[in-house]
């Protein structure tokens, strides 16, 4: 008996991502025209995100109309069809019912063992090609772990992992960031 042909999904422009429905609860991602499937996030993810959110909210709250916004769609590019959803994301436009989050000033993915190679690999990446985007900042999961990524001058600088008990300086909120706020309720 022969194999049955495996065929890949077919590669889709962001118009037809935006139009498609496959008929389920799936969510998915568009990767340079590819679809990729996001898996349910874990109990410690939503946590971690909530978590992220608060700490933005609370930085921000004199500052409309600055929100954080929870799995926010961002549009990378159009003609390269990347339209990604993150964790959480700082966004200061006005409020309005978009699709996409249009300009976002922080960006913030939380990584599992799932999505760690697309997120460090492909999502910072992205982000960074973002010219309203100041901060990028890696949460794991798993462990007590950050990176972050800031904008100074019009260059990136990576920081050093932080762990454990540590914080840093987020310009973009003008406050200090302790990884003891955002593993709050984690367990880690």
């Amino acid at each position: 008996m022969g194999e049955l042909a495996r065929t890949s999904p077919p590669r889709m422009t962001l118009e037809e991502f935006l139009r498609w429905d496959d008929g389920t609860d799936t969510r998915y991602e568009l990767d340079r025209g590819e679809l990729v499937a996001m898996a349910p996030a874990r109990e410690r993810h939503g946590v971690i995100c909530q978590n992220a959110d608060s700490v933005i909210e609370r930085a921000v709250e004199d500052r409309p109309p600055c929100r954080a916004v929870q799995q926010p769609s961002v549009l990378i590019d159009a003609t390269d069809h990347r339209f990604y959803t993150a964790d959480v994301a700082l966004t200061c436009e006005p409020p309005e019912d978009r699709l996409e989050v249009a300009t976002p000033r922080l960006v913030v993915e939380v990584l599992s063992s799932s999505t760690e190679g697309v997120d460090k690999h492909r999502k910072v990446a992205a982000y960074g090609e973002l010219p309203s985007v100041e901060e990028i900042r890696l949460i794991d999961s798993r462990q007590r772990w950050m990176l972050v990524w800031q904008r100074v001058e019009g260059a990136w600088v990576a920081g050093l992992p932080l762990t454990g008990e540590a914080s840093f300086a987020s310009r973009v909120l003008g406050v200090d960031v302790t990884l003891e706020r955002l593993y709050r309720h984690t367990g880690l």
